[in-house]
C-alpha cells in the first residue's frame, strides 16, 4: 500500500487535477486539446513525451530497454455531434454509449456555446416524459441569435462535487485514468526495472484504435488498463454484483459486450497483481462484466498479456459520474509496486 502519507497526498491532489482534467473536451475522435494538457502533465516527469497521429500520448520513463511495461489510461470521451438546426433546437447524434436517459435538462457546451438539453416543464408532464427511448427524442437549446454548424462537438457542462472522499464530475470514466497516469509519473522513482510507458489513449468510446497503435508501436511485455468500470451499491443496481465504492480499485477478469468485442484477463499477470495487492494490504474487489469493453482488447489482438484495474463508478456515462478519490489512490499504489518489480513469467500452457 502506498505510506499513508502519501495516499492521503494523492487524495487531497487529486480532486484539482480531475477538475483540469474533466473540464477539457475530447469527444472520441477530437482528442486534441486533451492530448496537449495531459501531455504537458506527464511531460514535467517523463524521459520523453509525445503525441501520435491519432492524438495518443506516450510517455517514456527509461530509455526504451527491455523489459518494456505499459500503462494505459484512455483521454476520450463519450459525446454528441449536431446533427440537424432548427432555429435555437439542435438535435444531435451521439459519439460512444451515451446515456440518453440521464440527459433530459442536462447543461451542455455546443462547441463553445453554453445549452440545455430540453425537458418539459413539470407542470405540462405527460406520460412517458422521461422515457428516452433514443437520440431522436433529445433536443438541445443554445437560446436565439446563435449559429451553429451540423458536426459541432457537444459535451458535458464542467461541472464537479467532493462529496467527502467521493468526487463527482463529467467525464471520470476515464479522466480519472488519466490522473492516475499523472501521479504514477510523479510518484514513480528514478530506479525502476526497463522502460514504462504511460499512455493516454485516443478513441476507446468508439473503435479502441488509438490502443492498438500505441501498443503495436511500443511493443511491451505487459499492458495495464486503467479505466471505469460500474458499480452495484445503489438500490436499482445491487442485485446485479458486489462491487462498491469505497472498497477499493477492481480487478477484472473478464469484459464483454457482443461478438468479437471480449476481452480476458492473462492469469499471470493476474495472479501477480493479486500477489503484490496482498503483501501490501491494498483491498482489491473482483468482477466479471457483461455489457463493457475497454481498450485491452487491442492488446488481446496483438498477443499482450494485459491485466484491468477497474474504478468504480456510478453513473457512468452520465452528466456526472460518482467516484472513490480513495479507489483511484489505491489503483496508484498497486500499479506503483507493480512497476517497481519485475514482471513474472508470462509463459502460457
Amino acid at each position: 500500500m502506498l505510506d499513508h502519507e502519501i495516499h492521503i497526498e494523492v487524495v487531497n491532489r487529486l480532486p484539482h487535477l480531475l477538475r483540469t482534467l474533466t473540464e477539457v473536451p475530447g469527444i472520441s475522435g477530437m482528442e486534441d486539446g486533451i492530448a496537449r494538457t495531459l501531455s504537458k502533465l506527464l511531460g514535467a516527469y517523463a524521459d520523453a513525451v509525445e503525441i501520435d497521429s491519432l492524438a495518443n500520448v506516450i510517455a517514456r520513463f527509461g530509455d526504451g530497454s527491455y523489459p518494456r511495461v505499459a500503462v494505459l489510461a484512455h483521454s476520450d470521451t463519450v459525446g454528441m455531434l449536431v446533427k440537424r438546426v432548427q432555429g435555437q433546437m439542435l438535435g444531435m447524434v451521439p459519439v460512444g454509449g451515451v446515456n440518453l436517459k440521464a440527459l433530459p435538462g442536462a447543461a451542455v457546451r455546443v462547441g463553445d456555446l453554453p445549452g440545455v438539453v430540453t425537458v418539459r416543464s413539470q407542470h405540462q408532464a405527460q406520460p412517458g416524459d422521461m422515457a428516452v427511448k433514443d437520440a431522436d427524442d433529445i433536443a438541445i437549446d443554445i437560446g436565439p441569435g446563435q449559429e451553429v454548424a451540423v458536426a459541432t462537438p457537444i459535451t458535458y457542462a464542467p461541472q464537479s462535487q467532493v462529496m467527502g472522499h467521493h468526487f463527482a464530475a463529467p467525464y471520470l470514466d476515464d479522466r480519472a485514468g488519466c490522473a492516475a497516469l499523472v501521479e504514477l509519473a510523479r510518484l514513480l522513482p528514478a530506479a525502476h526495472p526497463g522502460t514504462v510507458y504511460l499512455v493516454g489513449t485516443a478513441q476507446e468510446e468508439t473503435t479502441c484504435l488509438g490502443a492498438y497503435h500505441a501498443l503495436h508501436a511500443i511493443q511491451p511485455q505487459a499492458a495495464y488498463f486503467v479505466d471505469g468500470t460500474v458499480s452495484y451499491d445503489t438500490p436499482e443496481t445491487h442485485s446485479r454484483g458486489m462491487v462498491a465504492l469505497g472498497q477499493g480499485p477492481v480487478l477484472a477478469t473478464f469484459l464483454y459486450t457482443s461478438g468479437s468485442k471480449g476481452w480476458h484477463v492473462h492469469p499471470k499477470l493476474d495472479a501477480h497483481l493479486r500477489q503484490i495487492a496482498a503483501e501490501f494490504e491494498i483491498p482489491i474487489q473482483n468482477d466479471a462484466v457483461h455489457g463493457l469493453i475497454s481498450d485491452s482488447r487491442m492488446a488481446g489482438w496483438l498477443g499482450i498479456p494485459s491485466a484491468v484495474i477497474g474504478l468504480p463508478m456510478r453513473g457512468k456515462h452520465s452528466p456526472l459520474e460518482v467516484m472513490s478519490l480513495d479507489d483511484a489512490a489505491q489503483a496508484v499504489g498497486l500499479l506503483l509496486e507493480a512497476l517497481l518489480r519485475p514482471l513474472p513469467d508470462l509463459a502460457r500452457g
